[in-house]
């Protein structure tokens, strides 16, 4: 899927598909969108989402959904990528009022496309151009915001390492990594924090000082784990 289109993630899908969420197995194709499904979600106002526009929507199980990958680093591995198109306003304007007071707006959106997170990852040719690692103000002078993490986990899933930190700001960021050998690529580059989340696809080869800070994350990273049972079936 390109990387050009603007990907974000929804709060929240749907609560109308009918699933109980609170049953010990869970169903991964009840769960996952279709193709050619249409289906409504929750998106934060600072998406800024438009009626008609093509994006890449980032899908992750229930619990990694709500808590991240670094509560249930396997899930993962049932990530995937959708590209949908949205399809208009999904409430009245009183309904969209009152949600947006609330912090969040509904889309209705038709599922053009899925791919298994890993698969899309793999697959993006190389762009150098495609992002950047976030840089923050410090009273020593500019830095990058993986130079000032608090806390760092990881986990290899699927030939990926998947990076996770917290910083003193009330900022997670989250980075999905390709390591062979000496040469470290940056797949998908996520921060989320207070003044709006970002979700950057494109292969990039890491050098200089965003390879260094990449390095000492991985360094200092603890091993990552399920913390709850699994409770996905295919």
């Amino acid at each position: 899927m390109p990387a050009s289109l603007k990907t974000c993630a929804p709060l929240f899908w749907s609560p109308d598909l009918g699933i109980d969420y609170g049953a010990a197995t869970l169903s991964l194709r009840d769960l996952l969108p279709q193709v050619g499904q249409d289906i409504s979600a929750f998106f934060d106002p600072e998406d800024r989402l438009k009626v008609g526009e093509t994006l890449q929507l980032l899908w992750h199980p229930p619990v990694s959904d709500i808590n991240g990958w670094s509560e249930q680093p396997s899930e993962l591995a049932h990530s995937h990528l959708l590209r949908a198109r949205v399809s208009g306003p999904d409430q009245t304007p009183t309904q969209a009022l009152h949600d947006l007071h609330r912090g969040k707006q509904r889309f209705p959106l038709q599922i053009l496309a899925c791919m298994p997170l890993s698969t899309a990852l793999k697959a993006q040719p190389l762009d150098q151009q495609a992002w950047s690692l976030p840089g923050i103000g410090s009273p020593q002078g500019a830095c990058l915001s993986w130079d000032e993490i608090h806390w760092c986990g990881r986990v290899d899933v699927d030939g990926l390492t998947c990076l996770t930190a917290t910083n003193g700001m009330e900022g997670v960021m989250e980075m999905i990594l390709e390591i062979i050998d000496d040469q470290v690529s940056g797949l998908l580059s996520v921060h989320l924090g207070p003044g709006g989340n970002t979700y950057e696809l494109g292969r990039r080869v890491l050098v200089g000082a965003e390879r260094l800070a990449i390095r000492r994350a991985l360094e200092r990273a603890q091993p990552l784990r399920d913390t709850q049972d699994a409770y996905l079936v295919d």
